[in-house]
């Protein structure tokens, strides 16, 4: 087995792993789970990988699981150990595993190839799952990471801030304002929103009047150049509207 400490994550083992389609997602999960039930916790999917299309290929896996249900299990008070011992079950199982940051690696066998899986250990995880849930539209430019800058800077302008992983937070005392993505989005977006006007970029804008969309959608760009590209918006900017013209 191997045991790595990582000071970064991306592809944990060069050479070893291979992309996957997503086809074999739900059996890469039972692989996964039929350790961690263990536990009495379950591993969720999150990004594309809760939402597989058959034929698109991805080249890891990335799951949460509740913090508290490990610490309770293995009898730890924080996080890192939690994962410390996460990581030992995986290896009594058999499997090749790695650290980094708050996540525990695990090299999967599905089929005649290996595939990486990404475990997040996270407080709330089960709650926390759902905010990294997405319905993106087939084509669109965009992905997760932009819906998430699209929901923190509407938090901000509405005197809150967003944390992916404990929700809508009052911006002076770090308290929960709301966790539930129906409250998030009337908070965020206006009082008829709704859980659904949270699954995307496109969604979020098409709940706004046009002009704000555009303007929301220009201070993304530029606020964030490095996630959206220079000239990302002019480029699809009249493929937006268009999506938003069918909603």
């Amino acid at each position: 087995m191997t045991n790595s400490y990582l000071k970064e994550g991306g592809n944990v083992w060069p050479g070893q792993t291979k992309n996957f389609d997503h086809a074999i997602i739900p059996d890469i999960m039972k692989q996964i789970n039929s350790v961690i039930s263990k536990t009495g916790a379950k591993a969720l999917p999150i990004g594309s990988g809760a939402t597989p299309t058959p034929g698109r290929q991805s080249s890891d896996l990335d799951m949460i699981v509740d913090a508290g249900q490990l610490k309770e299990f293995f009898g730890v008070k924080d996080n890192k150990n939690a994962k410390i011992e996460l990581e030992k079950l995986f290896q009594q199982a058999g499997f090749d595993t790695a650290k980094t940051g708050s996540s525990v690696h695990v090299k999967t066998n599905i089929g005649n190839s290996a595939q990486q899986v990404d475990i997040m250990v996270v407080d709330q995880g089960n709650t926390a799952q759902k905010f990294h849930v997405h319905n993106i539209p087939k084509g669109s430019p965009y992905k997760g990471v932009h819906k998430q800058l699209a929901i923190s800077y509407l938090a901000k302008q509405n005197g809150m801030k967003w944390s992916p992983y404990k929700g809508l937070l009052d911006r002076e005392t770090n308290e929960l304002v709301a966790n539930n993505l129906d409250e998030i989005a009337k908070q965020i977006l206006g009082s008829s929103a709704s859980a659904n006007d949270l699954g995307s970029l496109e969604s979020i804008l098409a709940a706004m009047p046009e002009d704000k969309a555009d303007s929301v959608l220009t201070d993304l760009e530029e606020i964030n150049p490095k996630q959206f590209g220079e000239t990302l918006t002019d480029k699809h900017l009249n493929r937006i509207k268009e999506i938003m013209s069918h909603m």
